[in-house]
């Protein structure tokens, strides 16, 4: 004689209850770490983007200020030891190469500040008797995991270089 099941009794499964639940919460818990993980990676990206940004930016006003330099040629000798911190506003006068150049670094200095960058700073240095080194440098962004109080501390500073060649 061939036995039958009951309708609604099912033997096989007697010793599974509650293990779907068990289940469905750890798939919960991979899926709730895996947005966090996306997260992270999302402000790892924003950092970076804008740490590339300021990048851009510091080698936009380098290429200003020797574009600046190139216009001055007579001038040369004059612009190396400046700096951004040191510059001050000589005013719009017909001016000798010499008040010239302080101007420039004066503009670049005025560009620095609304530049958007975190504390930077220009400098221009000769590397020779026609090669002038332009550095400009800024704090960039504190690493991540790094509190809002420590974070000018922790900041990383970032430069950038431009080496320019004027020929008078």
């Amino acid at each position: 004689m061939t036995r039958v099941a009951e309708v609604g009794s099912h033997p096989a499964r007697e010793g599974q209850q509650g293990t779907s639940l068990l289940e469905a919460l750890i798939a919960l818990l991979l899926m709730g770490l895996t947005l966090l993980g996306f997260g992270l990676m999302q402000m790892e990206s924003l950092q970076a983007n804008n740490e590339s940004y300021a990048r851009t930016e510091a080698r936009i006003l380098l290429i200003s200020m020797a574009e600046r330099i190139q216009a001055n040629p007579d001038g040369v000798d004059d612009y190396a030891g400046l700096d951004t911190e040191s510059a001050g506003n000589p005013g719009n006068c017909p001016c000798s190469v010499a008040e010239l150049a302080a101007r420039d670094v004066a503009v670049w200095a005025d560009r620095l500040e609304d530049s958007g960058l975190n504390a930077p700073v220009g400098a221009i240095a000769s590397s020779g008797s026609d090669l002038l080194t332009l550095t400009l440098g800024w704090s960039g962004a504190a690493p991540l995991g790094q509190n809002a109080d420590s974070m000018d501390a922790d900041a990383q500073a970032l430069s950038e270089t431009l080496q320019i060649r004027v020929v008078p």
